[in-house]
């Protein structure tokens, strides 16, 4: 492939950002689920305080790790990445599983 397509294509990618805007939206995203796992854990330990469950949050955070390690393989379509998802995403069901039907074993 020559240097005009390679450029087109990397152009037609970029969602309007430059590569420092990009890297950049990257990071907050970072930054946001950092957050958010926080949030998240903060709010399962006081429920587990108080005698309760925290499914809930359980599947709030496997959500998320299920949707990052596939959009992970998408883009790179690495093994690992797959496996990651598939083990996420049955944790996410279990949980959510647990969550509905209101099991307090």
């Amino acid at each position: 492939m020559d240097r005009e397509k390679i450029l087109k294509r990397a152009q037609s990618q970029s969602i309007g950002l430059d590569e420092r805007e990009q890297q950049m939206l990257g990071v907050s995203f970072g930054f946001g689920a950092g957050l958010m796992m926080l949030v998240v854990f903060a709010l399962a330990a006081a429920a587990l305080l108080r005698g309760g469950q925290v499914y809930d949050y359980a599947a709030i955070v496997f959500a998320y790790l299920t949707g990052t390690q596939a959009h992970q393989y998408w883009k790179t379509r690495r093994r690992s990445a797959l496996v990651s998802a598939v083990a996420c995403a049955a944790v996410l069901a279990a949980n959510l599983l647990l969550f509905l039907g209101g099991w307090h074993g």
